[in-house]
């Protein structure tokens, strides 16, 4: 486990992130008699195939006072049908990703926001519970930031994804890049309004632009080592479409957005990256990371090409 530390590379303060294993709880937002109510906030479309794992890891949770939010984009499948198996608080924005979370946001009536994606699995019904009293550990907490991994029998795809991500994640609080405290979050949802509220304009990256928006005015994250399952990037394909979404983004406004530079993105994928699959492969055993160089051809070409098109226009 990384130790909590503070560093001032590429003017990230990491004074703003707690690690959830080093804390301990006090406070006055939650104790065990009287919970906050919890708003997950949760957009969808076109996600028939993860929508019910959810909705039911939701309502398994051992919690008092929870809502579920859905909003969709319009939905051609059975998406809608099997939300309001559970919920009747479905509402409809045809707008990009920002704008679908702030409708959410809108509706909530929680003091606590769970922003989530349409394909995360709560592993176990205390885990809202256990999650909540973080807030406790100082005033001004804003977020209870979960580490995400596969779920258990995920195909190679998504476990190298996660098995990444967790990489990078490490290596980037260890060397103060980048902001931290993005999607599949618990939120207050006063530390949303405070910063004006999820930008609607933005598709991909709409939490990284909360994210700094929340430290730059002194908001703390709480990360979490009780994991969410995320059962996303199922093939190569969904992958690949992916990554020219999130290039359409970068190639307009770069990484800096993210608190990284250029070259940070370059060394993360080509030095950290491969640093992980060789240890992977050969010390942990764990095989996902033979398809990590078709993850960099992919997300070369996918963002080698968006940026040829923009300067072609």
């Amino acid at each position: 486990m990384l130790k909590n530390k503070t560093t001032n590379q590429n003017n990230c303060d990491l004074n703003y992130i707690i690690y959830s294993c080093n804390s301990q709880v006090k406070g006055e937002i939650s104790n065990s008699f009287s919970l906050p109510r919890v708003s997950f906030c949760i957009p969808t479309l076109n996600n028939e195939k993860t929508i019910e794992c959810c909705i039911r890891s939701i309502v398994n949770q051992n919690y008092p006072d929870f809502e579920i939010i859905i909003v969709d984009g319009y939905s051609t499948d059975q998406t809608v049908k099997i939300a309001k198996k559970y919920t009747n608080l479905i509402f409809y924005d045809s707008g990009f990703l920002g704008s679908a979370r702030q409708t959410g946001v809108e509706k909530a009536t929680g003091e606590i926001l769970a922003l989530f994606d349409s394909d995360i699995i709560i592993p176990h019904k205390n885990w809202l519970r256990n999650a909540v009293p973080y807030f406790n550990i100082e005033q001004k907490i804003s977020t209870i930031w979960p580490v995400n991994i596969a779920p258990p029998n995920s195909n190679l795809v998504t476990q190298l994804y996660f098995n990444y991500w967790k990489l990078i994640m490490d290596y980037r609080l260890e060397k103060g890049h980048g902001y931290f405290g993005g999607g599949n979050s618990l939120i207050t949802k006063k530390s949303i309004e405070a910063i004006g509220g999820i930008n609607r304009s933005l598709h991909w990256g709409e939490d990284y632009d909360w994210a700094k928006k929340l430290k730059d005015i002194g908001y703390k994250v709480v990360y979490l080592q009780d994991p969410l399952y995320h059962d996303t990037m199922s093939s190569i394909l969904i992958f690949t479409k992916k990554q020219f979404t999130g290039a359409k983004t970068f190639t307009h406004t770069g990484f800096q957005f993210m608190g990284l530079s250029t070259f940070d993105i370059f060394y993360e994928q080509i030095i950290i990256g491969f640093k992980g699959m060789f240890k992977g492969i050969f010390i942990e055993r764990n095989f996902s990371w033979i398809i990590y160089p078709l993850f960099v051809i992919i997300r070369g070409l996918a963002y080698g090409y968006t940026y040829l098109m923009n300067l072609l226009k």
